[in-house]
């Protein structure tokens, strides 16, 4: 491959496949679901009273929790060195 110089200067026809995914696809759905969590911990404050800054504290507690124990349950399943 020979490298011009006006390498840097030329401009592709379009976005490569992957941008295309990323930018119609996934993107999007990120930000639905991100709008769908803000409605829902709004509507959970709402209902509760409690501050949603304390609700998501709850919910990522009980979350690294539950991954503890379940990384902790794995431990456990093979052998033990003594």
């Amino acid at each position: 491959m020979v490298i011009g110089r006006d390498y840097m200067l030329r401009k592709p026809d379009g976005p490569s496949a992957a941008k295309h995914f990323l930018h119609t696809q996934l993107v999007p759905r990120a930000v639905n679901l991100a709008g769908g969590l803000e409605v829902a911990l709004s509507r959970a404050s709402t209902r509760t009273g409690i501050r949603p800054a304390v609700i998501l504290g709850g919910i990522a507690a009980a979350t690294v929790m539950a991954m503890v124990r379940l990384w902790e349950s794995r431990a456990g399943t093979g052998q033990r060195r003594v």
